[in-house]
């Protein structure tokens, strides 16, 4: 009852700042989903993101609210050492610090994707990693807010990056989303910003190979496009490294 009770406390607190801030801000996004916490024995939990922007490069407040499982982790965003971008596409990228009462440190990494915006608001996509206090989460929201570039049709170009180092078996820089989420009609685009060449191909799920897409050879600074036009999960790797998976999630 007691943990209940401080959740309770807790999202109302939330809401409360979070319109006391809006007042002073330009923009804010509220979401909700799952946290996934990594290791030999995966747990799932609740989640709830709340951000506030001044404007598409700066965070003004923020909190990540996890809990479940006898887990109850309130870290607050440090906003003066994030760095934040918002894209003409409606994708962000953000990093940064963040730390809960007790003074317990967190590092954050945040992207989201717009599946879709009107004039009164839009819908994102949010995943993020959070590490820090020995444990890993995986965290994935939806989220509502005020949009910094305000649109009224789907968006219909997604981009994923091969980050640099990807080809190290080591690195866990994957592609960037691992999973993309988008509408049908969206024109995804690989580009690679690794140093060294990638190969975009097609699979099943059962790691096969199909003939829906193959690229050549992307070198660095090289794109290559497809466009998704039925809904359904789509498979990719790189053939030239194997172990480089990704997926594509068409709605």
């Amino acid at each position: 009852m007691r943990v209940v009770f401080t959740i309770m406390v807790t999202v109302i607190s939330l809401s409360t700042l979070c319109s006391m801030a809006y007042a002073e801000s330009v923009f804010e996004m509220t979401g909700s989903g799952a946290a996934i916490m990594n290791g030999t024995s995966p747990k799932m939990y609740q989640s709830i993101l709340k951000i506030v922007l001044t404007n598409q490069s700066t965070i003004t407040r923020g909190t990540f609210l996890v809990y479940g499982n006898n887990l109850f982790l309130h870290a607050y965003i440090i906003p003066q050492n994030w760095s934040f971008s918002y894209g003409t596409d409606g994708s962000f990228h953000g990093q940064g610090p963040a730390q809960t009462i007790q003074g317990q440190p967190f590092n954050i990494t945040m992207d989201g994707s717009r599946m879709f915006a009107t004039s009164t608001g839009s819908l994102w996509k949010v995943s993020a990693d959070m590490q820090g206090n020995n444990m890993e989460m995986i965290l994935n929201y939806l989220a509502t807010g005020v949009d910094p570039i305000p649109a009224v049709d789907v968006s219909e170009n997604a981009t994923i990056t091969i980050p640099n180092g990807n080809s190290a078996i080591a690195n866990k820089g994957f592609f960037l989303p691992l999973n993309l989420e988008i509408m049908r009609g969206t024109t995804v685009t690989w580009q690679n910003e690794d140093n060294i060449g990638h190969v975009i191909q097609s699979q099943d799920g059962h790691g096969n190979l199909t003939s829906m897409f193959n690229s050549d050879i992307l070198h660095t600074g090289d794109t290559f496009s497809y466009k998704f036009v039925k809904p359904g999960m789509y498979y990719y790797f790189c053939t030239i490294h194997p172990w480089r998976t990704g997926v594509v999630t068409v709605s």
